[in-house]
């Protein structure tokens, strides 16, 4: 994807907006790159890798209200998740106005072919796809600011009291936004025999929409800090928290990167394992290596990872403890002391 992302954005107008997911951090790591217009993205780290590359750089939940101008051009290389690409391109006319262009890039199983035919319903044009390599690029002009119908049924901004998460709030752009993630709440069943003393501060790594602290939180008496990379986790895990009337804050972070260190009594986490739609092995590196980090020397880290990621292996290399705690429906729940 970078060649023609980097393509597309070195000749763009100082007027473009760059929407950057995660699949765009490789070329903000490329030296010497630079791009003249704006950034917004719902990922901490890309936005704050960002700084000094752009000219303006945004951290929110694609709040494009927030950007306070309207653009010539729109260039985004899709996300994994299909909420937040429907959101754009709804969001998309209103801050392009009439003869902007928005320009749409993926691979095949991205579902690029079905967006440029979702922007053409949205634009009322007609479906704009060029072929490059691997790569496919949608092109169109929005022809009036009179466009056709929104093409989401999803109220994407805002946050949902959701049955199916007994009653927690979360909302469309969160991976698993209307499930209990399963390998979680394996986790979740562990605490009752994994319970620190009260009062211990606990660092909830890679939140989501909250659930480990919440059931953590039911029993006993904890001060929690919460942290993700994803702006809709940060949005619904704080609703939560004072929903709930949890003690503790919600702080963006890069894996943790931005926490003070020997801080924590104990760490829970579920690590993500991709990043956009590739499998990145050292994700869960780096979210042990934070772990280790911020725990106190007496501290704990209660990890759940898929059987695959093999974390046993992993482990000894920042920790002096490694126990797996339980192994069922394809997930492993390890313990691991400093």
């Amino acid at each position: 994807m970078s060649p023609l992302l980097h393509q597309e954005l070195i000749q763009a107008p100082e007027e473009t907006l760059w929407i950057a997911d995660e699949n765009s951090k490789p070329l903000l790591h490329q030296e010497g790159f630079h791009f003249a217009g704006d950034l917004i993205s719902n990922r901490w780290d890309i936005a704050e890798l960002a700084e000094n590359t752009v000219k303006r750089s945004f951290f929110n939940d694609f709040h494009f209200e927030e950007l306070d101008r309207k653009y010539r051009r729109i260039v985004y290389a899709v996300s994994k998740e299909k909420a937040v690409v429907h959101h754009i391109i709804d969001c998309a006319p209103n801050f392009l106005g009439e003869g902007g262009e928005l320009v749409l890039l993926g691979e095949k199983q991205s579902g690029i072919k079905s967006y440029a035919a979702k922007v053409a319903e949205r634009l009322g044009t007609t479906k704009q796809l060029q072929k490059n390599g691997n790569d496919y690029l949608s092109s169109n002009i929005v022809a009036h600011e009179d466009t056709g119908n929104p093409i989401s049924e999803l109220q994407y901004a805002q946050l949902q009291k959701l049955p199916e998460l007994s009653d927690l709030y979360s909302k469309p752009g969160l991976f698993g936004w209307n499930k209990i993630d399963k390998g979680s709440a394996l986790l979740a069943q562990q605490l009752t025999t994994e319970l620190p003393q009260d009062g211990s501060r606990i660092v909830d790594l890679g939140c989501g929409y909250g659930y480990l602290s919440m059931q953590l939180a039911a029993l006993g008496k904890y001060h929690f800090t919460a942290t993700d990379n994803n702006a809709a986790a940060l949005l619904a895990c704080r609703k939560n928290f004072i929903e709930q009337g949890i003690e503790g804050i919600v702080v963006p972070s890069d894996a943790g990167s931005e926490l003070e260190s020997e801080i924590a009594d104990l760490v829970l986490c579920n690590p993500p394992f991709h990043q956009g739609f590739q499998v990145e092995g050292d994700l869960t590196d780096r979210f042990l290596q934070q772990s280790a980090r911020i725990l106190k020397d007496s501290g704990a880290a209660i990890f759940v990872v898929n059987e695959f990621i093999p974390l046993a292996k992993k482990g000894p290399r920042y920790f002096s403890q490694v126990d797996l705690i339980t192994k069922e429906q394809g997930f492993c729940v390890y313990r691991l002391r400093p």
